[in-house]
């Protein structure tokens, strides 16, 4: 395996972490809208028929956000004057403000830590640069958010250099992680075997499920196995899927089909939207989110228009498990909502 900066983050965690080869649906999206940003940024509109308004939307929130940060400064997007080098390591960041000192990369999906590598393209630039300190942004396109690291050079070299020396020990063990669906070793990974194992196999004569739950100790470790257990059985479907199509038969199971699902095009609704009338169109979408309408009112309204706050509704908020990592972090970013 070569090591590239954006490995660094599962590898920090799991220093026996190995990207499979077939990304999938979601890497091929963010290196899609990769380039959408780095054409865009400068003006370059070709991408507006053959990507979808709503990619394009969220393409633009982050080139808002860099403009904003970038003033009447550069903003370099050239793969070949983003690509750093540093402790062997190579990498290209998305955008390179070089009167600022600043870097800066389009994220897809959810928020997740990336820190190790922009402390790989920290230490690159400035190698490059000859700076003792460097700003990393992270354009979380998707969600709307910002996350900014900044880091003095001792600090990102201190980061990569410890991930780097965990990838290299000999005597590395593999980690359960939020990455493992990632990793091409995740069907085959001992740790998660010995999960999965201990979640169908109980220790004692009867599994007592009672006793786990009172116990935090065995709860998390009976959670952290069942969602082992989620991820292989995800892939067992696949195959099982796969087989039933062929006409093999897999006992207690069958193929299920379902119509696909009929829809309109808002913007051939408009064209009846006087007949059928507007608030009966509005009443059939639905209520709109409150991001959604913040973003609409950025977008129309003059700017010395105030907000109307009232009308933003709150439902009952939620919570739900997520597994963590209990690595510590020493630096910390700053989180801005857009």
């Amino acid at each position: 395996m070569t090591l590239r900066p954006s490995n660094l983050p599962k590898l920090a965690i799991c220093a026996c972490f190995e990207p499979n080869p077939d990304a999938g649906s979601a890497a091929a999206r963010g290196t899609m809208l990769d380039g959408v940003f780095r054409r865009r940024v400068h003006g370059d509109k070709s991408d507006d028929t053959a990507v979808a308004k709503d990619e394009l939307d969220a393409v633009d929130w982050a080139i808002n956000q860099i403009a904003a940060i970038a003033g009447t400064t550069e903003i370099v997007t050239a793969e070949a004057r983003c690509k750093i080098e540093c402790l062997g390591l190579t990498g290209t960041a998305d955008a390179w403000l070089p009167e600022l000192g600043m870097s800066a990369d389009l994220k897809t999906g959810q928020l997740r830590n990336y820190r190790e590598q922009m402390a790989a393209y920290a230490l690159g630039f400035m190698e490059a640069t000859f700076c003792s300190e460097w700003t990393a942004h992270l354009l979380f396109c998707d969600q709307r958010q910002f996350v900014t690291y900044r880091f003095n050079y001792e600090e990102a070299k201190a980061v990569v250099s410890e991930v780097i020396a965990q990838f290299h020990d000999p005597a590395k063990q593999p980690v359960p992680c939020d990455y493992c669906s990632w990793c091409a070793k995740a069907e085959t990974c001992p740790a998660r075997l010995e999960l999965a194992a201990a979640a169908l196999t109980p220790a004692g004569p009867a599994f007592n499920f009672e006793a786990v739950l009172a116990d935090d100790e065995q709860l998390g470790q009976f959670l952290s196995a069942c969602a082992v257990l989620d991820d292989f059985r995800e892939r067992a479907e696949e195959i099982a899927k796969k087989r039933l199509i062929g006409g093999d038969k897999i006992p207690g199971w069958k193929l299920s089909s379902r119509k696909a699902p009929e829809f309109v095009y808002h913007d051939a609704v408009g064209r009846y939207i006087d007949r059928f009338g507007f608030g009966a169109v509005l009443g059939a979408y639905g209520n709109l989110s409150g991001a959604k309408f913040r973003e609409l009112w950025a977008a129309k309204m003059p700017a010395d228009t105030p907000f109307p706050e009232e009308l933003i509704q709150r439902g009952a908020g939620s919570v739900s498990l997520r597994r963590v990592s209990t690595k510590p972090t020493t630096t910390k970013p700053t989180l801005t909502n857009a």
